[in-house]
């Protein structure tokens, strides 16, 4: 980020408060940021992301789901929407955040995304102001925003991740998977060191292989980065996770009873025992922490 964006987002701050006669800045943050990612697509990040967003939600939590790949694909495969309007039509100004999103299965909210987020750096302050305003509202609405990204190390992709509070990488015990996700975690904690890192493996036999391919990927983490990850948990490999993008329906609806939808309740479970936000990020939004910028 340039000391220029930074300083003109102190302003726009600065000015809210000064109309809010000294007030703390109506942009603090309630919700959790969750991003879900990973180093190499087609692992089933967006699967686990949808599913785990309609649990958390059965657990009584208010929950955004942010389409953060572009065009909101994966979800034109899971749940066989084709919203109307995305983040992009915000930015351009034609529409409100309010007429983006979407009602998703099980009571989620859904926002189309965007490839162009970075995008509104380039805005004048009165748009921004405008962008970074709603979103806050957004997150004074919701406990949860859980980000599906794309899959990589693009410079959009590391903004949604390292602006976040915590992150689940999600991997599978492919070799070039692991690397992938090793790749990831090197970069996203560079640039936020305080950033919570779960591992979910996906399509695995057995709890047995999953702590394998943990084991493999911790070892090399502990020794070249010297941070914690922890275990989350696995997604075993089951023919209903299949029928359910077949019939575009979450398998957490649709086969309740299976072991994907066990195993991904028993994750989120684990989720919920969240650990508070660092002091210095409470007053911050997911959109204001990419448009600053993230310390190196």
């Amino acid at each position: 980020m340039a000391d220029g964006q930074a300083d003109r987002l102190r302003r726009l701050k600065q000015e809210e408060r000064r109309r809010g006669n000294g007030r703390k800045s109506g942009w603090s943050v309630g919700a959790h940021r969750l991003s879900v990612t990973s180093g190499k697509g087609g692992v089933g990040k967006s699967n686990y992301a949808l599913n785990t967003a309609i649990v958390l939600a059965g657990f009584g939590q208010k929950v955004l789901l942010i389409d953060a790949d572009t065009n909101l694909a994966n979800l034109d495969i899971l749940l066989g929407v084709r919203p109307r309007y995305n983040l992009s039509d915000v930015f351009a100004g034609d529409r409100l955040m309010q007429d983006v999103i979407i009602q998703g299965p099980g009571g989620i909210d859904i926002l189309p995304g965007s490839s162009g987020v970075l995008e509104m750096l380039e805005l004048d302050d009165q748009v921004q102001r405008r962008l970074l305003e709603s979103f806050a509202e957004l997150e004074k609405e919701h406990d949860y925003l859980i980000i599906d990204t794309g899959a990589g190390l693009t410079q959009s992709i590391v903004s949604y991740v390292t602006s976040s509070h915590e992150v689940v990488m999600v991997t599978n015990p492919e070799p070039t998977a692991i690397t992938d996700a090793y790749s990831m975690i090197k970069v996203a904690t560079h640039r936020n060191p305080t950033l919570r890192v779960r591992l979910l493996v996906n399509m695995v036999s057995s709890i047995e292989e999953a702590a394998e391919v943990f084991d493999k990927l911790n070892l090399v983490v502990q020794n070249f980065l010297n941070i914690p990850i922890e275990f989350l948990g696995h997604l075993p490999t089951d023919a209903c996770v299949a029928k359910s993008v077949m019939l575009q329906a979450p398998f957490v609806l649709k086969f309740p009873r299976c072991a994907a939808a066990v195993a991904i309740r028993m994750m989120a479970r684990k989720l919920l025992q969240k650990r508070p936000h660092p002091p210095d990020e409470e007053d911050q939004t997911l959109l204001e922490r990419i448009v600053r910028g993230n310390p190196e």
